[in-house]
């Protein structure tokens, strides 16, 4: 049942480019059924006479998926903006915070992360801000956002680094005109696998560019979490090797 299948196969499945189903039962499950699917699927079997079938469903028409061009594309349109401020001598700020980390949250998050925003922007008037959030196109899979964040955040044209805190969450719930739920209480960018990976990103960064300047949890915070296979795509701390 697809419906109710672990988190790690739905990953794999979204980063998959390709499914190869094998044998006639899988041929059946995904192939004979009119269910549409988000990847392409080919299908190969013996059937009742021993002769080899090859079989093809391409995936659903409405199905966007973005390729590597696309993503560079998007990438270098955000270096751009960056260069643009710096020259008009403004300063520029990453900001890294929850997004998909809390289960049955992600719209919350967004929203949390869009309001604080909005209000920095009002506070913080010479500085260019990067929402992540404002940057999401329907079609990226759980690794293109790591990719075109990567390449804009080593591109060196980052001042501040700033990692969203508990304070941030709760300045952001009393922006929205709502007391702080029981998800969200004590939260901060040390409980998202993507900021994890973020913030080894920014130290390596720092150990390079020392005038970079990181600011939010203590970058220790982040790190306890390594034996939990953060930046890794596993349910649990199994080896992924």
């Amino acid at each position: 049942n697809l419906h109710r299948v672990s988190v790690t196969f739905s990953r794999a499945w979204k980063e998959a480019d390709l499914i190869i189903a094998k044998g006639e039962l899988n041929h059946r499950r995904l192939l004979l059924t009119s269910y549409q699917f988000t990847r392409d699927i080919i299908s190969f079997h013996r059937d009742r006479e021993g002769a080899f079938c090859v079989a093809v469903k391409p995936k659903a028409a409405g199905v966007r998926k973005l390729t590597e061009a696309d993503i560079k594309a998007k990438a270098e349109e955000i270096i751009q903006s960056m260069r643009a401020a710096r020259l008009s001598g403004k300063n520029v700020m990453f900001y890294s915070a929850i997004i998909g980390s809390i289960p049955g949250q992600t719209r919350t998050a967004i929203a949390i992360v869009t309001t604080f925003i909005a209000y920095l922007r009002t506070r913080l008037t010479g500085t260019l801000i990067i929402n992540p959030a404002e940057h999401f196109e329907e079609g990226m899979d759980a690794d293109d956002p790591m990719f075109m964040w990567e390449r804009v955040q080593r591109s060196g044209l980052i001042d501040v680094w700033r990692f969203q805190s508990h304070s941030d969450i709760e300045k952001s719930f009393e922006l929205l005109g709502q007391p702080v739920p029981p998800a969200w209480a004590g939260k901060d960018a040390t409980f998202s696998t993507g900021c994890t990976k973020e913030m080894h990103i920014a130290l390596s960064i720092q150990a390079k560019q020392p005038e970079l300047q990181i600011i939010g949890p203590d970058p220790e915070k982040f790190f306890r979490r390594r034996e939990y296979g953060v930046g890794k795509f596993c349910d649990a701390a199994i080896s992924c090797d």
